[in-house]
Parts: C-alpha cells; sequence; structure tokens
C-alpha cells in the first residue's frame, strides 16, 4: 500500500483501539516477562510433538509475522533472543481480548501469557491464553525476506536496518562478546580499565589527522582523542602498571570501507614487557574470543558476496618481519636496495611517494603488495623507525622499531610495540616529526611535539610493552561483511528533510493531547 493508505489504515487502527480502551499508550506501561524464546526453546526441547504442559509462562517482543487462520492464528514473535511462535486459539484466548487477533500486525509488540506447547508439526509454541498489545509499528516494516536494500536508507535509518539484518545485528551483539571476553581476559591478569580524555590540547599516540573543536569556557582550541596511548603511558608513569582502555578514537581523515573517523578500539599497556608480551597478550585476547563466539578457534566466514573463507585462529600465530614478507610474499626484491632504488621499484608499482621517509615508502610498497594476502592471523614485525615514533629501537639493529602490526583476512587489525621509555630519544623523535611536517606540509601525517608526555617520561616509564587492536575491524573480519559502516551502530549523515507522522495526521495529534501535559 502507498504511504497515504498506510496513514489512513493507522488511524482506523488507533481509534478502535480507543473505542476498546486497549490503546497501549494509555494503559501498557510495563510488562512482566518471566523467560525468553532462547530459554524456552532450550527447556522443552525434548518435548513431543503434539504434547501441551500445563506450565505458564510470559514473553513479550515484536510480532514478525502472523498467519491467520479462521478461529486460529499464528504469530512468529521476536524478543532479543530470538523467535518464539504464539499460537491463538479463540477457545483458549481470553475472550475479552481476542478482538487483539484482528487488531494486531508485523511490528507491533505484544505481551503473552500461555503455556508451552508442541504442536503436531513439531514447533515449540506457547498457547495464548492472554494476549496484550504494548505498542504499535507506526510505519510500515518492510518484508524481511527483502530487508533494507537502498543504501541511503540503510544507514539513515539504522535502527530499521539493524531491525531487518540479522548479520549486522549479530554483528553488534558479537562486538559487545568480544569486549567483554577482552576485559575478562584483562582483569584476570591484573589489568585496570581507566578512561583517558577525549578532549585534549595536544593530540598524539598515532600518526592522523585530528579533529579540532573549541571549548568555549576556556576559549582555547581542542583536539578529540585520536588515540589513548599517551594518556595511558602516563598512568604507567604513574604507578598503574597494567592499564588499558577500550576507547572511541577520532581521526579526521577519509571514509571508506575500511576506515571511518570514529571508531573503537582496545589499547592496553604492562609494565616489564615487551613486544613479544604483547604478541602472546593480543593471541590470546583475540584468539579466546573467537572460541566464545563461534566455539572453536577455526571458523568458517561467510562474506557479502556469499563466498565461505576459513580462518583459523589457534595459536601460535605466524610472525615475519616487513622486508621479509615483502620480499617472500609480496614477490618484490628490496632489502639490498638503496633510497633511490627502494623509490623507483615504488613508482613503477604504482606507489604514492610524496612522503619522502623509507619507511613510509616501504610500508606503501608493503601494503601494496602484500597485505590483502594475509589471511590467516600474521603478525608483520620490525616496522622501519622512522614511521614508528612512540616504538623502542629493536634491540639487535636500531634502524628497525620493536613494532608489530596485526592482519587477518587482508587488513590490519593491531598495532603494538615495545614502548619508547627514554625522553631524550623521545624528545628527538618528536622533533624529528615536526620538522618533517614544517618541511613537507601539513598534509603528512606525523606526531606534535607533545612536552608534557615527555616530562611524564622524565619521572620515569619502565619498560613496557603496548598494544592497540580495532575492534570495528575485527569484527567486519569475523563477521564477513565488507563495510566497516555495517559494523558501527550509528554512522553521521546530514540530516534529510521528512515528515513525521504528526505533521501528516492532525486528527492523530489531537487525539494524543491530553496525554502531552506541560
Amino acid at each position: 500500500m502507498s504511504f497515504e493508505q498506510w496513514i489512513d489504515y493507522l488511524r482506523k487502527k488507533i481509534k478502535r483501539l480507543e473505542e476498546l480502551k486497549l490503546d497501549p499508550y494509555r494503559r501498557a506501561y510495563r510488562y512482566d516477562v518471566t523467560t525468553t524464546s532462547r530459554e524456552i526453546l532450550r527447556k522443552y526441547a525434548d518435548l513431543q510433538p503434539g504434547s501441551e504442559t500445563n506450565d505458564k509462562v510470559s514473553v513479550a517482543g515484536r510480532i514478525w509475522h502472523i498467519r491467520r487462520h479462521g478461529r486460529i492464528s499464528f504469530i512468529d514473535l521476536y524478543d532479543h533472543e530470538g523467535r518464539i511462535q504464539i499460537v491463538l486459539r479463540s477457545d483458549v484466548l481470553n475472550k475479552e481480548k481476542h478482538v487483539l487477533t484482528e487488531i494486531i500486525d508485523k511490528g507491533d509488540f505484544i505481551g503473552v501469557i500461555g503455556r508451552v506447547i508442541r504442536t503436531k508439526t513439531g514447533e515449540i509454541s506457547v498457547l495464548a491464553e492472554d494476549i496484550d498489545l504494548l505498542s504499535i509499528s507506526w510505519r510500515p516494516i518492510p518484508f524481511h525476506e527483502f530487508g533494507v536494500k537502498d543504501p541511503e536508507q540503510r544507514y539513515r535509518e539504522r535502527y530499521l536496518d539493524i531491525l531487518l539484518n540479522s548479520r549486522v545485528r549479530k554483528a553488534l551483539i558479537d562486538l559487545y562478546r568480544i569486549e567483554m571476553t577482552m576485559r575478562k581476559i584483562l582483569d584476570s591478569k591484573g589489568f585496570v580499565e581507566i578512561h583517558t580524555p577525549k578532549l585534549q590540547p595536544i593530540y598524539g599516540g598515532a600518526l592522523a589527522k585530528p579533529f579540532i573543536t573549541k571549548i568555549n569556557a576556556l576559549d582555547k582550541e581542542a583536539y578529540l582523542s585520536i588515540a589513548p596511548e599517551t594518556y595511558l603511558k602516563r598512568l604507567v608513569v604513574a604507578g598503574i602498571h597494567r592499564v588499558y582502555e577500550i576507547a572511541v578514537c577520532f581521526r579526521n581523515e577519509d571514509i571508506d570501507t575500511t576506515h571511518y573517523p570514529e571508531f573503537v578500539q582496545l589499547e592496553a599497556y604492562m609494565a616489564f614487557g615487551d613486544w613479544s608480551d604483547m604478541m602472546s597478550l593480543t593471541e590470546e585476547l583475540i584468539s579466546e574470543s573467537v572460541r566464545e563466539i563461534f566455539g572453536d578457534y577455526k571458523i568458517e566466514v561467510k562474506k557479502d558476496d556469499g563466498e565461505i573463507e576459513m580462518l583459523d585462529f589457534s595459536r601460535p600465530w605466524r610472525r615475519i618481519s616487513m622486508i621479509e614478507a615483502i620480499e617472500k610474499i609480496g614477490g618484490v626484491k628490496i632489502k639490498e636496495y638503496s633510497e633511490e632504488e627502494i623509490m623507483r621499484i615504488a613508482r613503477e608499482i604504482g606507489v604514492d611517494t610524496t612522503d619522502p621517509r623509507r619507511g613510509k615508502i616501504l610500508e606503501k610498497i608493503f601494503e601494496k603488495t602484500v597485505e590483502k594476502k594475509l589471511r590467516n592471523p600474521t603478525f608483520i614485525t620490525l616496522f622501519p623507525r622512522d614511521i614508528s615514533p612512540l616504538a623502542r629501537p629493536y634491540r639487535e639493529d636500531p634502524r628497525f622499531s620493536e613494532r608489530f602490526e596485526l592482519f587477518i583476512g587482508g587488513m590490519e587489525i593491531g598495532n603494538g610495540y615495545s614502548e619508547l621509555n627514554n625522553p631524550i630519544i623521545q624528545y628527538l623523535a618528536f622533533k624529528e616529526e615536526e620538522e618533517l611536517r614544517k618541511r613537507v606540509g601539513g598534509e603528512i601525517e606525523s606526531h606534535p611535539m607533545d612536552k608534557d608526555f615527555i616530562r611524564a617520561l622524565e619521572y620515569g616509564l619502565p619498560p613496557t610493552g603496548g598494544v592497540g587492536i580495532g575492534l570495528y575491524r575485527l569484527i567486519m573480519v569475523l563477521s564477513g561483511l565488507s563495510s566497516i559502516k555495517d559494523v558501527i551502530p550509528f554512522i553521521y549523515v546530514i540530516p534529510d528533510d521528512f515528515m513525521t507522522i504528526a505533521e501528516q495526521a492532525q486528527d492523530l495529534v489531537e487525539l494524543y493531547k491530553d496525554l502531552y501535559v506541560k
């Protein structure tokens, strides 16, 4: 039906409920729920077809389908844990409520009290003895089989997409389970979660462009946090030797399938550890999260295009240096080449060479030739020093840093290192970044000078290992969803111009005016 026809249907439905004194917005303020769909299906799994119990339950949820067959109706009811069938029989249902079976429709919320049965066709169900309408769907919900196909509507009406798209909804729930699992592991190891400031006088902790805002009360510019790193390390200086945060971060950069300006990552820092300890911790955090969700370390991931990919999270994971990966996996020989020869190779394979740092060129060659080939969890180690200003020099060759990045499913998922704890070297690294920015221009990603952080290091930072894990990208890989926007609950959209129901149906406004008390 057209939207105008829907409004007319809605108008008649609400007025009918008003006449029957069953309007949920006047009478349904709460509902006692005693169990869930999942618990019913689990508890009565052995019930035989055609059997009825005397066990009464109270459930509530949204109607997804309703099938009417004369004096009996069947409802697919969804709560927050899944689906349960509701059977409405005229000889069992409260006679005063039977009229509701003619009014309720897809999208409405109902509460049901009844007995657990298994139908002759074998479906565990609730045979309703009483039913209450708790809320109605004021807008038509698309058929579940088709969902929201328009990309604009998917992200603009995100709540509708999550409602209709079970893969997206599961990804959001699985992300919560990942966070809980990681928290449990870290807490068991003596880590403490502390929230760092999101408004900062100097941004830092990563090479990224910040969002700039203003604190009116101070008449000062501020930056939204691009990473919690420098503040978490200040806390290690302060005596909290094992600290972490599941942090919201902001980076004012491009939006594509794997990047979004607002994202969530876990960062953890452990005093008296190094990059090797953090690789082992990262393995444990992710592999145990995978087992918690899927029940195994080896999983099948179904992608948007229908392809099935097998991923193995069994420990230990592969470790290979960036140079070795470029040569052995990417097939590009660079180990003994000069900077000029590396620049030539980069141009030949289509790598942007605007940023002149040797390390940045090598990183871009790696991204071009290797990254997408890394499917199972792989640690890429020994990043060049000139693109790792917060990491310690590699103890065997100071041209490199004790830094690793984790790749899964062809994407970077994590970044960690032995933390640079010498305030003199840290000052020199920041100074070099500052001079590069002046020389090349503000478009180059570089770390600003942060004297307060250096002052914190001057009070003494013990040998420390740190890691950051991108949780949105991790759940992308595990869910098989191809865009990071699909695993973010709500993204930024430019407000559109549309009319609410109240603007289109003045008679419904008049109907509820008495409930709007100023």
